[in-house]
């Protein structure tokens, strides 16, 4: 469930684990309700020690993507966490405009930047499909 982590990468791993479960979320592997690991479990799983993975579930619960029931464990959360919607807009123009100056900065001209941000698209859409697909035949 949990790729290998960078160690050498400027990200703290507990928000690098925090990033692929946001992932592994929008892509839909991991569903509502579903139970999610335990601080042990994931500390095993990302190969990193019990604070790491508790400090990672952590800022996945305030941050609404998992909640934790007190004697029974964590479980994905029913609906991502509401965002008000000028909030919302702010935070996916920012994420595009670090895109765009990232783009820029590898030289990427903006075409190919289009075309390859539409089969990125495709290609997610395609593996959500996927998953949705592995859900129903369970």
């Amino acid at each position: 469930m949990i790729p290998d982590l960078d160690p050498k990468s400027p990200v703290p791993l507990y928000l690098q684990i925090v990033e692929q479960v946001r992932r592994l979320l929008a892509l839909g592997v991991l569903k509502p309700g579903e139970r999610f690991l335990t601080v042990r479990e994931l500390g095993a799983r990302a190969r990193v020690n019990r604070n790491t993975a508790a400090r990672a579930i952590g800022e996945m619960e305030r941050s609404g993507m998992v909640r934790t029931r007190v004697g029974q464990g964590t479980f994905i959360a029913d609906a991502p966490p509401a965002m008000e919607a000028g909030r919302r807009e702010a935070a996916l123009d920012s994420a595009i405009e670090k895109l765009l100056v990232e783009a820029h900065a590898l030289g990427v001209h903006p075409e190919e930047l289009g075309w390859r941000l539409h089969r990125k698209l495709e290609q997610f859409a395609r593996t959500r499909r996927n998953h949705d697909g592995d859900k129903e035949s369970r």
